[in-house]
């Protein structure tokens, strides 16, 4: 090799080395740590060259002269960006972060914008013969709001099933996600005693095994939401299920597991494209956050399920919230209902 050559060489590495070793290693730890967490935990992490995001991290946070914990966020943003997830959430002291989804966001329409200005809020009522009910996204955590929330989805159901309709709308279009207890909770009426649904890791494994036994919802064998007065089970009646880009994660997981019924189909469009579970990882002494995919959701088969749920029926047209009976989706469904 040209001496020259050797010698730049040598110069170039020498740098490298040296800017390496001007992060503190406190920083160097939190950088490797937070790799760490999404390297062993995400479900997309087996299509990211971690060595390569390592030394870009590092190099990044070097150029970036990063003395503190929260100067290395723009640097972290890398490995998050590498793995894709949609559904994941980057929160590190006054810093927070998503990956652009500019493919979800054309797709929202601004009667699906005003939709949600509304807030979440149950809609039920009849459409002629028709039962119509609407789940919203339900962020609760702690059980008494479960319990709240899934006695709201089934109180409403309730109040239309004494009206003895000949079949019924469940409308998710305004459904972004939350916590999927209480709205199958909610919902038990409609099922049979069975499996409906598991998680499944990216090694393939199966965990949170859901079913439904006398009207529960359950997860490995607990009832997750304490319903206060039952009604008997509403026997098989068509089911019309609302989909579109309001749907999202908890939101689709309550479509799969309601697609798998009997005389049951989708209408609208395909749903936001979360349909998985995530995982919440705290550190840097409480102050980071990952939020972060790590699991498909599988049917009661143990198939994974795509991250997109799509309609049986696509209807294009937009959304009419404010007046249900000429909604378009709502008026091919309940063509569909009539037969």
């Amino acid at each position: 090799m040209n001496f020259k050559k050797l010698a730049l060489l040598v110069v170039l590495l020498s740098c490298s080395l040296l800017s390496v070793a001007q992060l503190p290693d406190s920083i160097k730890q939190h950088i490797d740590t937070s790799l760490n967490i999404l390297k062993h935990n995400s479900l997309y992490a087996k299509k990211v060259d971690w060595n390569k995001i390592q030394q870009s991290v590092h190099a990044v946070a070097e150029n970036a002269k990063a003395k503190t914990k929260s100067d290395t966020f723009e640097a972290l943003k890398i490995a998050f960006d590498a793995l894709g997830d949609k559904h994941a959430a980057y929160y590190q002291y006054d810093h927070q972060y998503r990956l652009p989804n500019k493919e979800l966001e054309v797709r929202q329409s601004d009667s699906l914008k005003a939709g949600w200005k509304m807030g979440a809020r149950i809609v039920n009522k009849m459409i002629g013969e028709v039962a119509y009910v609407s789940i919203p996204y339900m962020g609760v955590n702690k059980q008494a709001d479960i319990d709240k929330y899934a006695n709201w989805v089934y109180d409403a159901v309730a109040d239309l099933s004494r009206k003895n309709p000949k079949a019924w709308i469940i409308d998710l279009r305004l459904n972004g996600g939350g916590n999927i207890r209480p709205m199958l909770g909610g919902l038990g009426m409609f099922f049979e005693d069975g499996i409906v649904s598991y998680y499944i890791d990216r090694n393939g494994k199966t965990e949170d095994e859901a079913a439904f036994k006398n009207g529960d919802f359950t997860i490995d064998g607990k009832v997750q939401a304490n319903i206060k007065t039952k009604i008997p089970a509403i026997k098989p009646k068509k089911i019309a299920v609302l989909i579109g880009p309001g749907t999202g994660s908890s939101g689709e997981g309550v479509a799969v597991v309601l697609q798998q019924r009997q005389d049951t189909k989708l209408f609208g469009t395909k749903s936001a494209g979360m349909a998985n579970a995530t995982n919440g990882f705290v550190f840097a002494d409480d102050k980071a956050y990952f939020l972060i995919s790590v699991a498909s959701i599988g049917n009661k088969s143990k198939k994974v399920m795509p991250e997109f749920v799509m309609p049986n029926v696509e209807i294009k047209k937009l959304e009419s919230f404010g007046n249900l009976p000429e909604d378009p989706t709502v008026k091919a469904a309940i063509a569909w209902l009539a037969k």
